[in-house]
């Protein structure tokens, strides 16, 4: 398979469901910005923001914040071992430019991160959670290093690329594309690649990370064979990230 081959777009209420509120604040003039966009962080709405990408490790917004805007994501939450902490620093030693492991939350997308209009939030978590409620639990298997880039070839990733074992979780990414669609909002990616991003660089080096990739996927296929524990990924939850609020939605 070439290395074009490899390129892929990347952009991670009740007793049953978790919600997770970081502001106590409700009213919608004063809302605070999504903490998802660092930059954003403590920004009056009114005030125009400029970015600066010397504040947050040169890292650029994909997109321009504008007010009544909420950036959302869709993704199954990954919470890291000791063990795969540990095999995820070993590859900065392995890799021919300056990268960098995520300090923050590992995840599976699945969906692009969207906006949303403050109006379309409760009809689009009420959908969300309804879809939840009709999936059955599944597993993902950890099966490859991958090279990924964003969109604008501003960043390029690596991330352990996993199998959807049986299905479940395209079904789930088909069930989500429509919901976006009712909102004029674009499905995820055609050449769906489900990975966990763990290291990540400024500007395009997909070149110089993709030719790793045989490399780590093969000290990656020994690691799991020395715990076979770290192998699979149960998927019990899915989480669903609107601005500064997380909804939290158990899978049947």
């Amino acid at each position: 398979m070439s290395g074009l081959d490899l390129l892929s777009a990347y952009t991670s209420d009740s007793e049953d469901d978790e919600v997770n509120n970081e502001t106590s604040n409700q009213n919608v003039d004063r809302l605070p910005l999504p903490g998802i966009i660092a930059s954003w962080k403590g920004v009056p709405h009114h005030e125009e923001v400029e970015d600066d990408p010397s504040q947050h490790d040169g890292r650029t917004r994909s997109f321009k914040h504008e007010r009544g805007n909420w950036a959302t994501l869709i993704y199954i939450n990954y919470k890291l071992s000791e063990a795969i902490d540990s095999w995820m620093f070993s590859v900065l030693d392995k890799v021919p430019v300056k990268c960098n492991i995520f300090s923050d939350e590992f995840h599976v997308s699945i969906t692009r991160t969207v906006i949303l209009k403050f109006h379309w939030i409760e009809s689009f978590v009420e959908e969300t959670k309804k879809l939840c409620s009709q999936t059955d639990r599944f597993s993902l298997e950890l099966i490859n290093v991958r090279a990924y880039i964003n969109e604008e070839r501003t960043r390029t990733f690596l991330g352990i690329e996993c199998a959807d074992c049986k299905g479940i979780l395209t079904q789930f990414v088909k069930g989500v594309n429509k919901i976006l669609a009712e909102y004029e909002l674009p499905p995820f990616y055609d050449d769906i690649s489900y990975h966990v991003s763990f290291l990540w660089c400024i500007g395009d080096e997909f070149t110089a990370l993709n030719n790793c990739v045989p490399t780590l996927t093969s000290t990656l296929t020994h690691f799991l064979i020395e715990h076979p524990e770290e192998r699979y990924i149960d998927v019990t939850k899915i989480h669903l990230k609107i601005g500064n609020k997380l909804y939290v939605f158990n899978l049947r």
